[in-house]
């Protein structure tokens, strides 16, 4: 399997403009950026892009590559462009008629990791590529509408802003190792309506985990969120992730951007089987200074390895903490990472101090 090459790449979409020769285009989570090789006459020419992709451009984003542009007018659905120069160039335009969002599902059975394009082609018309690209990463895209055009294209934006729900993809929360492009090699015809692509297909070693990061607490138990933990096999743009085990749906988390060889942490909530017990032993206790001998423990009944990761806080003017072998000091507490093997059980022991 040819895994996704990170790399700007070339696709065709003749059937956007008449006399189009090739075409460059890049897709993103709700907009595309088209680049089409058409041949100039000198000093002016004229678009007559379909009503669908009229009124789904992006103002102020169509102009002309390799030549010097002098004005353009926008009449009755036409776009006239002049220009000094002549022969070849390239046409340029963001559109809304076509974009993608993405989702990821993940079998921890075998370990796969499969990434899925869902794109929506909103332009009435099949489309061919020779190769598709998709960008992924936090691209902001400000401007919106159409230029103003003829009374049809105006009713067709209107229509597609009634008809096109927002990108089903949660937002990007940031940019973990730059934007992501995806390249898949002859891609089928898009279809008018949506078609989903799978775009990357990895293993990935995949662990249970037991979570928990908060306060110090002196009951007798310790509740972990699960979930699971892999490093991410190639850059990994963010989306959701369907996750199943032993053929069973275990739920949905939101994978953030991760660059190739980053961790990806996935929780699912809390477990009811991930509890530890604890044993807290008071060892001074007045106003002004508190001390506390903590034992944890924890079990493995599963039938596989669990990872254990604690961090836990304290709240004080001032910590002094003894820790055990493989524990580590944080800012504001101490954090503990083992992993358990079925069956397998392990305690750990601790002294704070608090003073206040």
């Amino acid at each position: 399997m040819t895994k996704p090459k990170i790399a700007v790449l070339l696709f065709a979409l003749a059937a956007f403009a008449a006399g189009a020769q090739a075409s460059r285009g890049y897709l993103y989570p709700g907009f595309a950026e088209i680049h089409e090789d058409v041949n100039l006459p000198p000093g002016s020419w004229s678009w007559f892009p379909s009503n669908a992709l009229a009124g789904s451009l992006v103002d102020g984003t169509v102009r002309l590559l390799g030549v010097e542009e002098q004005r353009r007018t926008w009449r009755k659905g036409v776009v006239t462009f002049f220009y000094d120069g002549a022969g070849q160039a390239q046409l340029a335009y963001l559109t809304r008629g076509l974009g993608y969002s993405l989702y990821y599902d993940l079998d921890v059975d075998s370990g796969r990791l499969t990434g899925w394009a869902k794109i929506d082609n909103r332009l009435n018309e099949p489309l061919s590529f020779d190769h598709l690209t998709f960008v992924a990463g936090e691209v902001q895209l400000r401007a919106g509408g159409a230029p103003a055009m003829d009374k049809a294209a105006r009713a067709y934006e209107g229509e597609m802003a009634m008809a096109a729900p927002a990108p089903a993809m949660p937002e990007y929360a940031g940019s973990a190792g730059g934007v992501f492009r995806y390249e898949l090699d002859e891609p089928p015809v898009l279809e008018a309506g949506v078609t989903e692509l799978p775009f990357i297909r990895e293993s990935a070693d995949v662990i249970y985990t037991w979570t928990y990061n908060g306060g110090f607490t002196r009951g007798e138990r310790v509740v972990f969120q699960r979930g699971y933990r892999f490093e991410a096999p190639a850059p990994l743009a963010g989306g959701l992730v369907n996750i199943r085990d032993r053929g069973v749906l275990l739920g949905q988390a939101y994978m953030e951007e991760t660059a190739s060889g980053g961790v990806v942490q996935l929780r699912l909530g809390r477990d009811p089987e991930g509890i530890a017990r604890r044993v807290v032993t008071v060892l001074k206790d007045t106003r002004k200074e508190k001390a506390y001998r903590v034992t944890t423990t924890v079990s493995n009944a599963r039938r596989t390895p669990v990872r254990v990761e604690i961090r836990e806080s304290f709240s004080a003017k001032e910590v002094v903490l003894d820790l055990p072998k493989g524990a580590r000091r944080t800012s504001r507490g101490y954090a503990i990472e083992f992993i358990l093997a079925p069956g397998a059980e392990r305690s750990f022991t601790y002294t704070v101090t608090l003073r206040y």
